[in-house]
């Protein structure tokens, strides 16, 4: 197909979901010969050293990366400079093309670009709720910051209004969701058309070299001293507002209790974090935790049985569909929750253990 995708980042090439949600759907959709080059073009707010942009620049030979300084969010019009920038990108691609933007920020940048090129098709990959998200992880604050907080809120919820509600300045939109429960947020609150919407699938994990797992078992289990009878219960991810990880070590220390072979392991970047907070529940030879690569992450959960998603009650957690989870189904673990994601409801019924 003599056609380019672009993707617009606005969270960082060096975030932690970028190679399994962005880069291997990307590599796949140019290895399958739907597109004939590819380019990221990732606005970022700390310099990318030369060495990581060559090593996705590497990873496939019609992929390309185009780095654009980053200012720090205030109100939506004071993007002009970088709608711009984006805009001079677009003008020097040569068509047809094709753009995704990655959450509601990447989505206004391009809507904006976009806005006297008619007829580029454009997916907005709806991930989650900035002006949600925000508040919940500064609902803490008391007194006059108070005022800022909420006054920051309201300028990403005019984005996010912007890039959901208002989309008839282009005429080859669509949103991409991740679950219904996102969708009918979106329409409800945003008055987003329900005709616009597509779901997410292509960044769905999968495991190429599935004959593997099972020697990555063993290696994994031997490493860390484990019995092949103990039951492993795993956490991957990181420590967010809405993601306690008082709720996974509640968790265990009661299956612990249950029987003293169960063992934790913890996937995270936030190590100490959490060693800080297992050291006063738990005996050190009950958990493992380690900051592990995209591509060791596998390695790591096909020692496990048990894979753990535990979020705070919440819209935030209510709509989302958590990447960790779809690594968890990729090896076939038993996924326990909590009963807050409408997703995992869906797939996997109440989780009785954790009804009030």
């Amino acid at each position: 197909m003599n056609k380019s995708l672009v993707i617009v980042v606005y969270d960082s090439i060096l975030n932690s979901v970028f190679d399994g949600q962005i880069l291997a759907p990307l590599i796949k959709k140019l290895d399958n010969s739907h597109y004939n080059h590819g380019y990221i073009i990732s606005f970022e707010p700390h310099h990318v050293c030369d060495q990581k942009i060559d090593q996705i620049n590497s990873a496939h030979p019609q992929l390309k990366v185009i780095i654009i300084p980053r200012w720090k969010f205030i109100v939506p019009w004071l993007l002009f400079i970088q709608i711009n920038r984006l805009k001079k990108i677009f003008d020097h691609i040569q068509t047809p093309y094709e753009i995704i933007a990655r959450g509601a920020l990447a989505g206004f940048l391009a809507t904006n670009a976009l806005e006297k090129i008619p007829n580029i098709p454009l997916t907005v990959q709806a991930r989650g709720l900035l002006a949600k998200e925000y508040r919940h992880e500064h609902g803490q604050a008391s007194g006059c910051v108070t005022l800022f907080y909420r006054w920051r809120a309201q300028q990403y919820e005019k984005i996010e209004r912007a890039v959901y509600g208002n989309i008839q300045k282009l005429t080859n939109y669509t949103i991409e969701s991740v679950s219904a429960a996102l969708e009918e947020y979106l329409i409800n609150t945003f008055a987003a058309h329900q005709g616009d919407f597509t779901r997410a699938k292509d960044d769905i994990p999968t495991i190429k070299n599935t004959e593997k797992i099972p020697q990555w078992r063993v290696n994994t289990r031997t490493e860390l001293g484990l019995e092949p009878t103990a039951t492993v219960y795993c956490f991957s991810g990181a420590v967010k507002s809405w993601q306690d990880p008082r709720l996974v070590i509640d968790y265990f220390t009661q299956r612990y209790q249950e029987n003293a072979k169960n063992f934790l392991l913890i996937l995270t970047p936030q190590v100490k974090e959490f060693k800080k907070q297992l050291q006063q529940h738990l005996p050190q030879s009950a958990y493992f935790v380690a900051a592990v690569t995209h591509e060791q992450v596998y390695q790591y959960l096909a020692a496990a049985d048990v894979g753990l998603i535990f979020r705070e009650p919440g819209v935030v957690s209510w709509v989302s569909r958590p990447v960790k989870a779809m690594e968890y189904e990729a090896m076939g673990l038993k996924i326990v929750h909590n009963n807050t994601v409408d997703w995992l409801l869906q797939r996997y019924g109440i989780n009785r253990t954790f009804t009030t």
